[in-house]
């Protein structure tokens, strides 16, 4: 099943163009009739102001470093630190670095936060000389959601927190539903990386294929 419309616009399950209803939403616009009744489009709106909360939230919290905290940092990049564990970031200041498994446990905790999906691993890339990222995110959906508009919601929102949160443009977002949870069906819980047998995936960031694992 592809979600790309013919202009290269990715849905939701409704139809609506999933990077426009996040755009209003984070512009602080009101629902209009349609996105005040349509589920799909009520969670791309909780979702957006979900991690405009996060993203300020975190901007207002006073940091108070305790007294040791410069030999403790200078210790850990003596020891420890390696050149391909870390994301290049864009500074006026000259040469910042983030660690990548943080920035990573930051996208996957937006995504926890998110209805419907969870979030399972995530890979961020970066090429040599490069400050956008390619990012592949695993999650698992929740039985009956809309599998379409799940990834067009987890598309925007690493999309989002990769730029807001983080600071790191992302380039490409790549995408895998491996598994679904929380319901059953005559009895038996629905787990596994299977569905009725069908791999459920989506890959590119303008456009997800849905559907089963088979050539």
């Amino acid at each position: 099943m592809n979600v790309e419309d013919d202009g290269g616009a990715e849905l939701l399950a409704c139809g609506r163009d999933a990077a426009l209803v996040w755009d209003r939403a984070e512009s602080g616009a009101e629902p209009d009739a349609h996105e005040r009744d349509c589920p799909h489009c009520t969670a791309a709106f909780a979702d957006a102001r979900g991690l405009d909360a996060v993203v300020n939230r975190m901007a207002a919290q006073v940091v108070e470093p305790p007294a040791t905290v410069l030999d403790r940092v200078l210790g850990a990049v003596r020891s420890e630190l390696r050149p391909w564990d870390v994301l290049a970031l864009a500074s006026p200041h000259g040469p910042a670095r983030l660690s990548r498994p943080a920035a990573a446990a930051v996208l996957r905790d937006v995504v926890d936060r998110m209805g419907g999906v969870r979030a399972r691993s995530c890979r961020i890339e970066q090429a040599t000389g490069e400050l956008t990222a390619h990012i592949a995110i695993t999650v698992t959906a929740q039985f009956g959601v809309d599998i379409a508009t799940v990834t067009a919601r987890v598309r925007q929102m690493v999309i989002a927190a990769g730029e807001q949160a983080l600071g790191v443009p992302v380039a490409r977002v790549d995408i895998e539903v491996v598994d679904v949870y929380g319901d059953t069906v005559h009895g038996d819980t629905l787990r596994g990386d299977t569905l009725r047998g069908d791999t459920l995936h989506s890959d590119t960031l303008h456009g997800d294929t849905v559907g089963d694992g088979a050539p």
